[in-house]
């Protein structure tokens, strides 16, 4: 850097500073120059990143409609999602069916006589040990246990009892709050009378009519109340769940509510939704496009990238990929237009859907065909969109991704380029400052001698004029 030597020609009289800095200045107009490609680059490599990222979008956008699967699938619709919800596997046929659930299915639930605390014993005879099993869905035999002197008590049955883990949840409930009315509660884990798990003594000490269960779900005892009932197109059907896989071919039904519900399924709406989200990829980069184009107050366009040749590639590959023919996809149908996917104003896509809605209806084939083939060996439109988007737009070697870093090499040099010309200018003015200061006192040495030799011309003219 400089050494801050300063001098304004006291000897010579001559304004060396101005001097050296206008010489100084000249040399400097070069890494101006420099600073400002630099800047214009780094504004280059910020915009080009923002492009990769939306071709990013665009390539998954693109990559889901290349999927073999799109449009197959088949989606529902319920008029009343409280009442029940639904699901389709692919295959299922479409159609609709009238729905009334009268009931859903529940757990049995099952409560015990009072007791004073939960260390009550259970046992009717303490001296004479129960055993008991847990038995499911009315089975004649079950999970044995027993309960004797080591474990007779209200808390020692529930414990007993989860111990087996057979598919029921035993607890202690204090029914008025009083500290002195505990009662037992079992409750079936699954549903419907299949789900039900009941205890029974298989020994004779009579302890069960001591503990004395009874049914609170179902109030009437009756083991059937706990499967749901609904009817499908008038057709009554129970099941022991509320989901349901098995009443109609393809479809679950999960029953929420009581109630009244019409459940239909329809073709997937997949293709519309993914070609929407195309759309409107494509679109967000014909809007970043455009914005490089911003004209200021001068006509001047204002975007970093305005006139940048890998811009204007890209724009041009995306839009001649979307001109695409296909002519051997295996169906009647050739181009994306076709479908309902247009051209508008600026470059722009839209979607119009009841082309695409008209066109899945006729034939939901050729609508897959064009889009990306109708079989493993045909092609579609969409293979050569993601090729394109990809060779743009991939992260290690898309052609955006090359531009950013080429940009930034050229910025790594012309930093490079800067620091050395500043050591240069820096190195300059430390010579100039000394050449300058060495001239200064050498032209006031001069200039001195000059004042001097001049004082002795006077006074010998004043001598002979005497």
């Amino acid at each position: 850097m400089a050494n801050g030597v300063s001098f304004s020609g006291l000897g010579s009289g001559i304004d060396f500073d101005l001097i050296r800095d206008a010489i100084l200045a000249s040399r400097s107009r070069s890494i101006t120059l420099l600073q400002g490609k630099v800047s214009d680059y780094g504004g280059r490599v910020e915009a080009l990143k923002t492009l990769n990222t939306g071709l990013a979008g665009l390539i998954t956008a693109s990559e889901a409609l290349t999927n073999r699967d799109l449009g197959f699938g088949r989606a529902t619709t319920t008029s009343n999602a409280s009442i029940a919800t639904a699901t389709a596997a692919a295959s299922t046929a479409i159609g609709s069916y009238a729905l009334n659930v009268s009931r859903l299915a529940s757990n049995l639930t099952q409560t015990s006589v009072a007791y004073a605390s939960e260390d009550e014993g259970v046992l009717k005879n303490p001296n004479k040990p129960a055993t008991f099993e847990l038995r499911t869905g009315g089975s004649a035999e079950g999970v044995e246990f027993t309960i004797d002197s080591s474990n007779d008590s209200l808390a020692g049955l529930r414990d007993a009892i989860n111990a087996a883990d057979v598919g029921v949840n035993a607890s202690i409930i204090d029914v008025n709050g009083d500290g002195n009315s505990y009662q037992l509660v079992l409750t079936s884990e699954e549903t419907g009378s299949a789900g039900r798990v009941e205890l029974f003594e298989t020994s004779n000490t009579k302890t069960i009519d001591e503990i004395g269960l009874s049914s609170v779900n179902p109030v009437s005892g009756d083991f059937a109340e706990l499967n749901s009932l609904f009817s499908i197109n008038g057709l009554q059907v129970t099941r022991g769940t509320n989901t349901i896989d098995d009443a109609i071919s393809g479809i679950t039904l999960n029953l929420k509510e009581i109630g009244e519900s019409t459940v239909a399924v329809v073709a997937g709406i997949d293709i519309q939704n993914r070609l929407q989200t195309f759309v409107n990829q494509y679109n967000a980069i014909q809007d970043f496009v455009d914005e490089q184009y911003n004209a200021d107050s001068l006509g001047r366009p204002t975007g970093a990238l305005a006139g940048d040749s890998t811009l204007r590639a890209a724009q041009q590959q995306l839009r001649n990929v979307l001109r695409t023919v296909s002519e051997n996809n295996g169906g009647s149908l050739t181009s994306l237009s076709d479908i309902g996917v247009k051209v508008v104003e600026g470059g722009r896509l839209e979607l119009d859907v009841a082309v695409l809605d008209e066109q899945l209806s006729a034939n939901t084939d050729d609508v897959r065909a064009v889009l990306y083939g109708l079989t493993e060996t045909d092609s579609g439109i969409f293979q050569s969109v993601l090729s394109v988007a990809e060779g743009l737009g991939d992260s290690i070697i898309g052609s955006v991704q090359v531009a950013i870093e080429g940009y930034q090499s050229s910025i790594e040099t012309i930093n490079g380029s800067i620091n050395n010309r500043l050591e240069y200018i820096d190195r300059l003015r430390d010579s100039l400052t000394r050449q300058f200061a060495a001239a200064d006192a050498a032209i006031g040495q001069l200039n001195g001698q000059g004042t001097a030799l001049k004082g002795i011309i006077d006074s010998l003219n004043n001598n002979n004029n005497d």
